[in-house]
């Protein structure tokens, strides 16, 4: 994982951001819903009500980004994260799930020119997405 802040979105009432707090320095959990921000009270240092169509963050200021079953928002996912940074796709229903979409498709969906790995975990799925060039 690279070094910097991950930022989580739509991260509901923060049950993963225990599991990425453990794994990155720093995480921005962020989800359009203050009521679930609320709930997540004590699971993540760092939230805030925020629209993922219009994140309120500096171009390239997370090395990566963690997307659990969440929309795909590509055009701020790709200007929020630095170069060098990842996008963590996790669809925990894999194909069965409401927003499931292949790691092909969303690196197709992505500005410029991605590398996906996508491996199968239980029945969920996840992809690393990593910006080439």
């Amino acid at each position: 994982m690279p070094q910097g802040p991950c930022l989580e979105l739509g991260s509901g009432t923060g049950l993963f951001s225990p599991t990425l707090t453990a794994v990155v320095p720093q995480v921005i959990s962020v989800d359009l819903s203050m009521r679930m921000l609320q709930q997540a009270h004590g699971r993540s240092a760092w939230r805030a009500r925020a629209d993922a169509s219009r994140l309120p963050l500096p171009d390239a200021s997370v090395t990566a980004v963690a997307a659990i079953d969440m929309l795909l928002f590509p055009a701020e996912t790709a200007r929020v994260l630095a170069p060098g940074g990842v996008l963590l796709w996790i669809n925990q229903l894999g194909s069965d799930g409401p927003l499931h979409l292949p790691a092909v498709t969303v690196a197709a969906a992505l500005p410029g020119t991605w590398q996906a790995t996508e491996p199968k975990a239980g029945w969920g799925s996840w992809a690393v997405l990593r910006r080439i060039g």
